[in-house]
């Protein structure tokens, strides 16, 4: 385990269980991250839970091993602000044809999660942006699963599983909230005004709002990220963040937002997402050139492993350098340590509930639980109109 002067935990962090976007199995990235001299890591896949089991094992077994490791249990959500206003804004899009052609079109574009920009066919309507969720404690892990599974019904699924503020307001006990990456809060109002023809200035006031709204959810448990890369919009999102911060009082991290286990697997990954652009069919938006495969890793503009405290310090060094944008070095320095402080005081340390949760229902006179389970699934069948005796004996 390297030993680091400049204390970092990574609270953003995404594995193969981010489709086509993440690479490596969460429990490559803890080992890496613990021999990089990093004693936990969040985990925030996409819009789903389901790399969590293997992070909470693994974590367990590196602990029997004797390497002291903290998993940090959450998602990365896809997030607009009122789900039953946009569905509002859908139906009347439906009822124009023009908009309805130009809406089909863009359901039928799929595209992938590297960045925030609004490659998709234009429309009035209102587009996601991410949201990193951590769990702070059993309560927080288990709002994190409720917001997960009620972000796949029918009332909030579109293209994705989202939350709106109702969602995270009802769910907040015990989450930890961060403003994510390019395509996150601040840098979706970038892209979207824009496109709209606003200046900075409106951008900044419009993520203003939201993130004031976000701030009163979650209180001290809610902070602005930034992010270190070449590209230069993110050095826009970074400034208005920090300004964000010493407006209304939240405090500030910086992430990796890491996508492969180690810093040697970019190429890996840059070819693991081209396979994931062809199966799907290749985007209107996506030229020869996006299909290449870059020949080094600075091609990219930026190292997505899960770095340690003098590797964030450098990126930042490296790249605000190449984009001619000035920071308080101390404000930096005190964002990438405040991850440690998170990871270690504000996030308990709690033994993940693994008891099994079976339904409960009451079993009719005369039956056993057994007799009265198989004749309920039979009825359920048939009420779907699954007669097959082929299902009925499965």
């Amino acid at each position: 385990m390297k030993n680091t002067d400049l204390p970092f935990v990574g609270l953003h962090a995404h594995s193969t269980f981010s489709l086509n976007d993440g690479f490596g199995y969460p429990q490559e990235h803890q080992e890496y991250a613990y021999g990089n001299g990093m004693n936990a890591l969040a985990l925030t896949d996409h819009g789903t839970c389901a790399g969590l089991s293997y992070a909470i094992l693994n974590a367990k077994k590196m602990r029997d091993e004797g390497k002291e490791f903290k998993a940090i249990l959450g998602v990365e959500a896809y997030f607009i602000p009122d789900v039953v206003e946009w569905r509002e804004i859908y139906e009347e899009i439906k009822q124009d044809k023009k908009a309805a052609r130009a809406l089909k079109k863009r359901e039928s574009t799929t595209v992938a999660e590297t960045d925030g920009s609004s490659r998709e066919s234009s429309t009035t309507l209102p587009r996601y942006a991410h949201l990193i969720l951590f769990a702070q404690s059993q309560v927080g892990l288990n709002n994190i699963y409720s917001i997960v599974s009620e972000s796949h019904d029918e009332k909030h699924f579109y293209r994705r599983p989202r939350v709106d503020f109702n969602l995270l307001r009802k769910y907040n006990e015990g989450v930890i909230c961060a403003t994510a990456c390019l395509g996150g809060i601040v840098g979706r109002e970038l892209y979207s005004g824009r496109d709209a023809g606003l200046n900075e200035e409106e951008i900044y006031q419009n993520a203003l709002v939201k993130l004031k709204t976000f701030a009163d959810i979650y209180g001290d448990r809610f902070y602005g990220e930034l992010q270190w890369n070449s590209v230069p919009e993110q050095h826009i999102v970074n400034k208005m963040v920090i300004r964000a911060s010493e407006e209304i009082g939240i405090s500030i991290i910086s992430t990796a937002d890491s996508h492969y286990p180690t810093q040697d697997a970019w190429r890996d990954r840059e070819m693991y997402k081209r396979l994931g652009w062809l199966s799907r069919g290749t985007p209107s938006w996506m030229s020869e050139d996006d299909m290449k495969m870059p020949e080094s890793v600075d091609a990219i503009g930026y190292e997505l492993y899960p770095k340690n405290g003098e590797q964030m310090w450098e990126s930042y060094k490296k790249y605000s350098a190449e984009c001619g944008v000035e920071y308080d070095d101390d404000l930096v320095r005190d964002s990438i340590s405040l991850t440690h402080w998170i990871a270690h005081e504000q996030v308990e340390d709690f033994e993940v509930d693994t008891t099994v949760q079976l339904p409960d229902f009451v079993v009719p006179e005369g039956q056993t639980a057994d007799n009265a389970l198989t004749s309920m699934s039979i009825e359920g069948l048939k009420s779907k109109g699954l007669t097959s005796q082929e299902y009925i004996d499965r």
